[in-house]
Formats: C-alpha cells, sequence, structure tokens
C-alpha cells in the first residue's frame, strides 16, 4: 500500500536519526572527555529538534491522515504501526522544536555536572540544573494534551496510557503492604548469610570477567552488543546494536546483579524482531515492561536457590573468601533485607518502597507543592518515613539517582510496575516451562528466554501494556503476585509468618 509504504519510510528515517542520538548518548556517559560536554549538548539539541521536526512536519501529518482514512483496509501490524505513528504525532505535535532542543542540551549539561555534584556529595553544585530542568519539563507539559493533570504527560512518555491517578491507585495498597512486611522483618533476630561479604574482598577485573560470562550464558547476544563501564549503569538499544553498562565494588558482588539487571534490558532490545526494526512498532511495549524484564533476570532468576546453585561454584573458583560459605549462606547474603539508601542495591522487599519515595517527590514537584531547593530535606524525611533510615550524605540521597539530571521525570514509576509485571508473568512463566527451576541449577536459560522471546520481545510495540499482559495472564495488573513471592520466598529465609 502506498500510504503505508510512505510512512515507513518517515519511521525509517525518523529512527535512524533516533539511532544516533541515543550513540551520542553513550559517548557520552562512558568514553566521552570531560571537555566535550558542551559541544555533545549542541549536537543532541540539533539531533533532537531535527527529529522532532521531521516527526511533526506537513508532511507526516498528511501521511497519518491518508492512511487513516485507509484504516479499515489495514492488517494487525499496519493497524498498530499507524497508531504509533499517529501517537507519537499527536503528542508531539504543538511542542515547539526549540523546545526540545533545549532539554535535550539540558539533559547533556545536567549528567555531566551531576556526576561531578555527586562525586563530591553537593547538592548545591546540581541544583541549578535540577530548577532548570524541572521547568523545562513544566513548560513540555504545557503542550501536552494529558488527562487530568501535568504530571501524566511525563509518565505517558514512558508507560503509554498511564496516568497519575491510576499510579496512585496500584500503589497505595502494595506500599502498605510492604511496609507490613519490612515491619516483622525487622523484628527479626535472624541475619541471612551473616559474615559473607563482611571485610571480604573481590577483585574487579574478575568481576569484569565473570560478568561477560554470565551475560552470555543467559543469552546476551555480544556479536550485536557490547559491555561498558559507567557510573550508572544503563542500557541502550539500537536496533542491530545493543550496549548495556555496568559499575564494580571491590567490597561486594552486585555488579553480578546489576549485569542480569542490564542483559535483561539488553535481551529485550535483541529480541525484537529484526523485520519491525524501523517501523513504529519496532521497539519494547513500554518502561515498565522493559523493566519487568530487566527484575526478571535480575530477582527471579538471579536471586533465586536455583540460580545461585548453578552461579556458586564459579564464584568459589574466583573468589576464595567465598570458599568458607555454602551456595545457602551466600543465597540468604544476597536476598537480605535492609533498609538502605541506594535503590539500585535495595532488596526486592524495599525496593518499590524507594520508588515511592521517588513518586512523591516528583509529583509534588509538577504539582508545585515542593520547590527543587527542598528536594534533599524532603528525600530525608520520605526515607525516614518509608525505611527508617535518614541518609545525611547527598550521594546516598537525593542525588544517587541520575534520572532528574536526564530530564526523566515520570520515568521512576516504571521501575516498580515492572516488579509488578514481573512476578505476575513469571508466574504464568512457572506453569508453562516445567521444572523452570531445574533447568536454572543446570544452567539451562534458552528455554526461559525462548519463551519471553515468542511471547514478548519478538511482539515489538504491537500490543500496549495492559493488553499485552492481559494477553499472557488472562489478569489485569495485581500487586498479588509480586505480595505473594514475596511472602513466600521470605518466610522460609527468616522463618517466620509473613
Amino acid at each position: 500500500m502506498k500510504a503505508y509504504n510512505k510512512m515507513l519510510d518517515i519511521s525509517k528515517e525518523l529512527r535512524n536519526i533516533q539511532r544516533t542520538i541515543y550513540l551520542l548518548a553513550w559517548d557520552e556517559r562512558t568514553y566521552m572527555p570531560e571537555g566535550g560536554v558542551k559541544g555533545r549538548s549542541e549536537m543532541r539539541g540539533t539531533m533532537s529538534q531535527i527529529h522532532h521536526r521531521r516527526l511533526t512536519s506537513d508532511k507526516t501529518k498528511k501521511v497519518i491522515e491518508d492512511l487513516s482514512s485507509k484504516i479499515d483496509s489495514l492488517d494487525d501490524i499496519q493497524a498498530a504501526s499507524l497508531r504509533e505513528m499517529k501517537r507519537e504525532f499527536e503528542r508531539k505535535y504543538l511542542v515547539p522544536d526549540e523546545l526540545i532542543n533545549r532539554i535535550a542540551k539540558a539533559a547533556s549539561e545536567g549528567q555531566a555536572v551531576w556526576e561531578k555534584a555527586r562525586e563530591k556529595s553537593d547538592f548545591d553544585m546540581f541544583l541549578p540544573n535540577l530548577k532548570n530542568n524541572v521547568e523545562l519539563r513544566k513548560e513540555y507539559t504545557e503542550y501536552i494534551d494529558y488527562e487530568n493533570e501535568p504530571y501524566d504527560a511525563l509518565l505517558d512518555i514512558y508507560d503509554p496510557g498511564s496516568t497519575t491517578k491510576w499510579v496512585e491507585k496500584v500503589f497505595k495498597p502494595m506500599k502498605k503492604k510492604l511496609s507490613r512486611i519490612v515491619d516483622k522483618i525487622e523484628k527479626s533476630d535472624i541475619v541471612p548469610g551473616k559474615g559473607v561479604f563482611d571485610g571480604n574482598h573481590f577483585s574487579t577485573s574478575r568481576q569484569h570477567s565473570l560478568c561477560r560470562e554470565l551475560a552470555e550464558d543467559i543469552g546476551f547476544d555480544f556479536e550485536s552488543g557490547r559491555i561498558d563501564e559507567a557510573v550508572h549503569p544503563f542500557t541502550i538499544g539500537m536496533d542491530y546494536d545493543v550496549r548495556i553498562t555496568n559499575r564494580y565494588d571491590e567490597t561486594n558482588l552486585s555488579s553480578l546483579y546489576s549485569l542480569m539487571h542490564e542483559a535483561g534490558h539488553g535481551m529485550y532490545e535483541q529480541g525484537i524482531d529484526t523485520e519491525l526494526y524501523g517501523t513504529p512498532i519496532g521497539r519494547y511495549i513500554s518502561m515498565g515492561f522493559h523493566e519487568s524484564q530487566s527484575r526478571l533476570w535480575e530477582n527471579f532468576v538471579g536471586r533465586s536457590l536455583p540460580f545461585v546453585e548453578y552461579m556458586y561454584p564459579s564464584l568459589q573458583k574466583e573468589f576464595p573468601d567465598l570458599r568458607c560459605y555454602d551456595a545457602k549462606d551466600f543465597y540468604n547474603a544476597i536476598n537480605r533485607v535492609k533498609p538502605s539508601y541506594i535503590r539500585v542495591e535495595a532488596d526486592e522487599v524495599t525496593y518499590n518502597l524507594h520508588i515511592a519515595l521517588r513518586f512523591d517527590i516528583e509529583l509534588g514537584l509538577f504539582r508545585d507543592e515542593i520547590e527543587p531547593e527542598e528536594c534533599e530535606v524532603v528525600w530525608q524525611n520520605k526515607m525516614e518515613d518509608y525505611l527508617g533510615i535518614s541518609p545525611d550524605d547527598p550521594a546516598l540521597g537525593v542525588l544517587q539517582d541520575i534520572h532528574w539530571a536526564g530530564t526523566d521525570f515520570g520515568y521512576f514509576p516504571s521501575y516498580a510496575l515492572g516488579n509488578l509485571y514481573a512476578a505476575q508473568l513469571y508466574d504464568t512463566i512457572e506453569d508453562e516451562i516445567s521444572s523452570l527451576e531445574d533447568l536454572i541449577s543446570e544452567g539451562e536459560f534458552s528455554p526461559l528466554l525462548d519463551w519471553l522471546q515468542d511471547n514478548i520481545y519478538r511482539h515489538g510495540r504491537r500490543y500496549l501494556a495492559p493488553k499485552m499482559l492481559k494477553k499472557l495472564t488472562s489478569e489485569d495488573l495485581s500487586d498479588e503476585y509480586l505480595i505473594d513471592h514475596i511472602k513466600d520466598k521470605y518466610s522460609k529465609i527468616y522463618g517466620i509468618s509473613l
């Protein structure tokens, strides 16, 4: 169909521009010299502006209108592609391209300042960038047709169709249930895996090689991907080229789990059907679904006892300090529940409370109830409320995440949604793959990866998150599966009834 092919031509051009922007962003956060910030921010600003102009051009508008008039003659793939192209066009049509330029430049500059501020634990150093980024995103929402309030426009960037009202409805009961579980565990005298990491040393060079081996074992394809280091681990998918990053600490082995997390993202990107590349649906369903894959591999696989039994002999070989502990000790240690400052190192039970804290602050910022200057103190107070601890070091608090530096307000809820999606999906997967735990303990990950590939990855954005979840699990999103998983797992670890 001529009209459809015209839309695909525009879509492929837009994707190539976007992939160029992604590559600039990857280089910026890995290898770019410090002095390159100004030039890079200008490059990203210009490229983002070009992308926006092409997306919102009169030519694109006409192609969408022509194809919409032929909607009855489109097949499912074509209709889904039109839906996504139309959605992107309508969401950004009224946004001035010079604002897109300013936001992109602010993201580059903000991330550079954030890295220095985090290193020095100096919130005041980052504050001007935070204030500017909040104002830019407020200005952005003025041009978006959101449902109820400005924050809806930001949520919709990452999880299409999500609203503040819906997220609050999902989060409210979840927070109460998790807080009760944390309170019960906190009263326990048991310290799972005591001593495993205390005072031990884990060579970062050995962690590097182990993480690469682990990524290969679970299915990350290094012929179309690579792994590098970054201050804050991230993944960027550029169709045939997927970049994941990691960070390492000689006092623990958290790198193994950040690797599992990023490889989960990476395998999702690598699993999209190549026939969809360049089309409007040749990408992930939503960031919530993307996070469901990273959290599924990190927690439901990586922190399971069968996986530890598979991995532990290699760890003992590489790290002699672990030889006086068995696999069960290590399993208990990596699943110890303890309120902590750093989100990316949080246990499964407290993790979503970290997200609730950030969600509360973002809502406050965009409802004009919190000023950027107050974020450090509000963060401390919220952490006391949710986790019973309060950081006096900004690097352990308000400065720990890169998202606000990159103007990514509205992203954080995706992490909590990802945990909920992952639990619900994994319950279905366990029913459909027989002896899954035995396979994992033997290092056989292909049955799981094949299921995810066939049922989720290859479809790109053919289905939106609510429909995909219902299609696979026969239910709407529920916190029941995550709460049940946590109760079952941690009741056994702590020997108490949850």
